[in-house]
């Protein structure tokens, strides 16, 4: 009879160990995603960026290109926009916050309400931070994908 709840034992032992194992091998891995996404017709994908380069470059769109070089459809991406400006707090002190806007873009230019806040009003200024998110594609299998997203800091 010991020898029975021992075989069992070391049986359902080794299945434990046998799952554990397979939640543990490479479950942080990202998936492998060939394509990578740029602020126009540049190899800028996020960091410190002159706002003039800026204010020309987002006119362009986003591009994504695949590992081989070739231009891959952006569907859409979620672009987002921190504006710094300095208010006064409830003691009359000067105080430096930042409004975010926040709007879905289908393709790969901006929306008409995000154009006219950048193009007609010059809005952007150095200390401001832009966000694409969710930026999508299609990839080779015809599956609608997220790729990596971008973050700029506008600098003078």
């Amino acid at each position: 009879m010991k020898k029975a709840y021992h075989f069992l034992y070391n049986i359902a032992a080794l299945l434990l160990a046998g799952i554990l194992m397979s939640y543990t091998a490479g479950g942080d891995k990202k998936p492998y995603n060939p394509v990578k996404v740029y602020l126009g017709n540049s190899n800028y994908t996020g960091g410190l960026i002159a706002k003039n380069v800026f204010d020309s470059l987002i006119r362009q769109g986003i591009k994504a290109r695949d590992s081989a070089g070739n231009n891959v459809p952006i569907l859409g991406f979620t672009f987002s926009y921190g504006e710094r400006n300095l208010y006064e707090d409830a003691n009359g002190r000067p105080v430096v916050m930042t409004d975010y806007l926040s709007e879905y873009c289908p393709g790969d230019t901006l929306s008409p309400s995000f154009q006219m806040f950048i193009f007609r009003d010059n809005r952007t200024k150095h200390g401001d931070t832009v966000y694409f998110d969710k930026i999508k594609f299609r990839n080779a299998a015809g599956a609608v994908t997220n790729t990596e997203k971008m973050r700029f800091v506008l600098t003078k």
